[in-house]
């Protein structure tokens, strides 16, 4: 009997949890849901909305939804809509919020800023209903706005911050992208600055520089040139006033072609004078707005030649390397790999990190300048080098660099690569890595205990 009293209670304890879960819990939701919904001031599907007008007391902007994600600006006409702040506007009409309702039908409106409201939001849905929602004064705790619907004079308090939402100027629901380009889909760019012309052509992942001479590009700086064009915004418009030949742009300063190849079209993009400072006039070449942009891209086009070049010192292979040979004068360090460690001629395991540290300074760092057609050898002091360093795998070499004397400007040192004449100018650091001896190479023993 003892146990079937204890089953009894736990069955009424399960029952009454239940009972709380749904009328407590589950009910919550519910309520929260409905009271949500009562909130609400308009109910439309945001996907239904076609056309949606901003009523201010001096001008209108309205636009029209053309397809999917596909706007129109219709008033004032002829200016390109931006898809996403139209969408949305769509998508916030529904959103509205309304609080208690402060006057009914026979008010004075004008107590209200509504006899002649500051805004309207006036949509209409693809069954043709229209909905327009007016916004008046905010109330004397700035905290709500006064609202209404055309079709009723029932006042209501709405949220301050959704009548801030619809308060959007023609510049902030127009286009403002520069160009429309896939950064990948690109195969040739061409910036042209009067006389002057840089060409450069995608060839597999790189980048090859083919005026004004031919060498291999920085491929991270010209992909990070594509991105910057490509996410590129305006900042404003130019006033109506101002044509192309006003804004430099006709002639232009400076012409970017990027050649699209799997649309086989050009992307033109102009720039012209500054009409501020840190600003510049700039216009896609296939279309009429002419922009206002940030000096990004403009002080870009600018930088020298070697900006835009490949800086790597020299290409070596650390997983085929199985020796390192450094020549100093009459001495030479000689450094074998030994499965994954290194070692020197006589067998004493090396510090791995400073080894490392090597190949590390010749893959990442950077060349401080690069001189194409230098002069004789003993010019950088590298007819006879203070230091030659040889990269080998097995009996074949792999590469040779050859550090000369200082560079004063810019400050470092010279250096020659295998693969081609030019010399390089690198930092101090480079050389530093390579001129040690064997005692600074060797690990040491820990002491004994």
């Amino acid at each position: 009997m003892k146990f079937k009293g204890t089953g009894f209670l736990l069955l009424m304890f399960l029952v009454l949890g239940g009972y709380v879960y749904f009328a407590e819990y589950r009910g919550k939701d519910d309520r929260q849901k409905q009271a949500d919904a009562k909130k609400k001031a308009v109910n439309v599907d945001p996907a239904d909305i076609t056309q949606i007008s901003l009523v201010f007391p001096d001008h209108t902007i309205s636009g029209v939804k053309k397809a999917e994600k596909q706007w129109e600006i219709t008033d004032p006409p002829g200016i390109e809509a931006d898809n996403d702040e139209w969408d949305l506007l769509a998508t916030n009409v529904p959103r509205v919020e309304r609080e208690d309702t402060v006057a009914s039908e026979g008010a004075d409106l004008s107590a209200f800023g509504l006899k002649d409201p500051a805004l309207k939001v006036i949509a209409k849905s693809k069954d043709g209903k229209t909905i327009e929602l007016q916004f008046g004064a905010e109330n004397p705790r700035k905290i709500y706005n006064y609202a209404k619907f055309a079709d009723s004079n029932e006042v209501f308090l709405s949220p301050s911050s959704w009548s801030r939402i619809f308060q959007k100027t023609l510049t902030d629901l127009r286009n403002k992208k520069l160009l429309d380009l896939e950064t990948d889909d690109i195969d040739s760019v061409s910036i042209i600055s009067g006389p002057a012309e840089l060409q450069f052509k995608k060839s597999g992942a790189d980048w090859l520089i083919q005026k004004p001479l031919e060498t291999k590009a920085d491929a991270g700086e010209l992909s990070t040139f594509l991105s910057s064009i490509k996410f590129a915004r305006a900042a404003g418009f130019a006033d109506a006033r101002i044509d192309g030949k006003a804004a430099g742009l006709e002639p232009p300063t400076t012409r970017i072609v990027m050649h699209d190849g799997k649309a086989n079209a050009n992307r033109e993009l102009l720039l012209g004078k500054s009409p501020e400072p840190d600003k510049y006039y700039a216009k896609d070449a296939g279309r009429p707005p002419i922009f206002i942009i940030e000096k990004d891209i403009p002080e870009k086009v600018k930088r020298p030649l070697f900006d835009w070049r490949d800086k790597t010192l020299t290409q070596v292979d650390r997983e085929k390397t199985d020796q390192i040979e450094i020549q100093r004068g009459t001495e030479t360090i000689t450094i074998k790999k030994d499965g994954s460690d290194w070692k020197s001629a006589d067998g004493k395991k090396l510090q791995f990190d400073k080894v490392s540290g090597m190949f590390n300074a010749i893959e990442f760092d950077k060349a401080k300048d690069v001189i194409d057609a230098p002069k004789a050898p003993g010019t950088y002091g590298l007819d006879k080098p203070k230091l030659e360093v040889i990269f080998k795998q097995g009996a074949s070499e792999l590469a040779r660099v050859g550090f000369g004397a200082d560079s004063k400007t810019p400050e470092g040192i010279f250096m020659k690569a295998t693969g081609g004449p030019a010399i390089k100018v690198v930092s101090r650091d480079v050389y530093d890595r390579f001129n040690v001896k064997m005692e600074d190479l060797v690990e040491s023993t820990p002491p004994k205990q």
